[in-house]
């Protein structure tokens, strides 16, 4: 267990909920090797990763709220990461994890139950920056998922980021001077946009697509 007392005025990084994680986590990673049946396993690798995320989350939050975390309760959380072979690594931004249960579940199933849930990971959780060839690199991706599964539940979301992706991109190709690579990722975006908002009316998205189509001028 923890030995790390809280800080008074800690609400996010809580010792007790960082355990409980901890030990999910080596949980699901003991099932992902030892359970008896492939499924299971799948199931466990999965649900590790699950864990991971919420872990890197509530870490990130920690640090926006109080500037950084605990310095030996982060030790404690690599060292006890380490014997799973996970990584979250910190940054100016917050703390991300590596995704590479998802990436594992994907080499292991690629047609498995969760296949779908994991890919959705990857591609919600990678940003490419500013940079434009890994841009297009994760516009691909996001496109590729669309075509691979129409149907998946959280789709507005998908595509409300391709949108904006595409946005960001149109932006950088504008400020390199090439003006019809710039209109052709904004008539994708508009369209995306457009997507959202006649597929998906009540989503939280459709709003943020419509407030979009509102202020460039372009019809629902």
């Amino acid at each position: 267990a923890l030995s790390v007392p809280a800080r008074a005025f800690d609400v996010i990084l809580d010792p007790k909920e960082v355990d409980k994680l901890l030990n999910e986590i080596g949980k699901f990673y003991d099932e992902s090797r030892q359970a008896p049946q492939p499924k299971d396993r799948l199931d466990a690798l999965y649900e590790m990763g699950e864990r991971t995320l919420d872990l890197a989350d509530l870490m990130s939050k920690d640090k926006a709220s109080h500037g950084s975390i605990d310095p030996s309760l982060a030790a404690v959380i690599q060292r006890r990461l380490r014997p799973y072979g996970i990584n979250i690594i910190g940054d100016s931004l917050g703390y991300h994890y590596d995704l590479a249960a998802f990436q594992e579940y994907l080499r292991r199933a690629p047609a498995g139950e969760r296949a779908a849930d994991a890919r959705y990971v990857l591609i919600g959780f990678d940003e490419p920056g500013e940079n434009i060839p890994a841009l297009e690199k994760s516009i691909a991706g996001k496109e590729g998922f669309i075509r691979q599964y129409p149907n998946y539940s959280e789709m507005s979301l998908v595509k409300f980021m391709l949108a904006q992706q595409h946005v960001r991109i149109a932006r950088l190709y504008n400020a390199r001077k090439n003006a019809a690579l710039s209109a052709q990722h904004k008539r994708k975006a508009t369209d995306l946009y457009r997507q959202v908002v006649k597929q998906f009316p009540q989503s939280e998205e459709a709003e943020a697509a419509s407030d979009y189509l509102a202020q460039t001028g372009a019809k629902k």
